[in-house]
């Protein structure tokens, strides 16, 4: 009798050590999976970063005529607005513009973020951006 419930209660304490083992196995592979997802992901940002700072080069080597236009396109209009002749005519472009729908704006923030080679620094501020609108700490 005293055999049996000896061997009961070393069975017992066998047991519970066995399950210990396999809960702290399970949390050192949960760990180490998320080591890994964050290695991956620190080397996609990384690998993204590269990609844009590359293309920014490209683009900052092809520069030509496409800056000059783009600077003209979006100063002219505030230089206007200083000669009282042209600050109607400005005003009234303006309001026009006011009627133009949204994804528009977009395609000609991308265009100008393409032409002037800023694509990391956008990058960067969606990456920033997303974190935040999504509560998470940057």
């Amino acid at each position: 009798m005293l055999g049996a419930l000896l061997n009961l209660i070393t069975g017992g304490v066998t047991a519970w050590q066995q399950h210990s083992r396999n809960k702290a196995e399970a949390l050192k592979r949960k760990d180490e999976l998320e080591q890994a997802k964050h290695a991956a992901r620190l080397k996609r940002l990384e690998y993204g970063d590269e990609k844009a700072a590359n293309l920014d080069e490209l683009s900052i080597k092809g520069r030509g005529w496409k800056d000059e236009f783009i600077l003209l396109v979006v100063f002219t209009p505030l230089v206007l607005c200083f000669w009282p002749d042209y600050a109607v005519y400005v005003d009234a472009g303006f309001q026009a513009l006011s009627s133009i729908p949204e994804p528009y704006w977009y395609v000609v923030g991308a265009i100008v973020v393409d032409v002037l080679g800023m694509r990391s620094m956008v990058r960067y501020l969606l990456e920033f951006f997303s974190h935040k609108f999504r509560g998470k700490p940057t």
